[in-house]
């Protein structure tokens, strides 16, 4: 939002995508492009060059964005919200989704199941036994085979 002064042309996710991404431009390269967004608005329109308007996409995108009419500070704007601006619950809510709800935790989880069988299946389902192969996991290292197959560590 804004007039794009402070706005990196080729860099900057000005577009749903840095520039550079959208041609496939080598990050090597890119690191000597310079120019802002207000550099290609000229008279209150798009002055962009051919070469990059031919690439896939960006046509299409620049012509969803509304250039302002008057002088416009330029403001950050967050994409996961209906009104653009950040708060500390969608970050939250962006960073750890909602939990799905899990049908088998219902069947595990009931009045004629011992509790002791349920939180064993259910430590089993997350990879919580302490197994051989969840020890090692964790940096311990032991020498032992499994007390049913007799045979190499013992897995879940």
């Amino acid at each position: 939002m804004g007039i794009g002064e402070n706005i990196y042309f080729w860099t900057d996710n000005w577009l749903g995508e840095p520039l550079v991404d959208l041609l496939q431009i080598d990050p090597l390269f890119c690191a000597d492009f310079i120019g802002s967004v207000a550099d290609v608005i000229v008279d209150k329109g798009w002055d962009i060059p051919a070469e990059v308007l031919a690439a896939p996409g960006v046509a299409a995108r620049l012509g969803s964005i509304v250039l302002p009419c008057t002088h416009l500070p330029d403001s950050l704007v967050w994409p996961h919200s209906a009104n653009g601006k950040l708060t500390a619950k969608l970050a939250s809510t962006f960073l750890m989704p909602v939990d799905t709800i899990i049908p088998w935790a219902s069947m595990i989880w009931k009045t004629c199941i011992a509790p002791s069988h349920s939180f064993i299946f259910w430590r089993l389902i997350h990879g919580k036994m302490p197994t051989d192969e969840n020890i090692c996991t964790r940096g311990c290292i032991i020498v032992s085979v499994c007390s049913f197959w007799l045979k190499t560590d013992e897995t879940s």
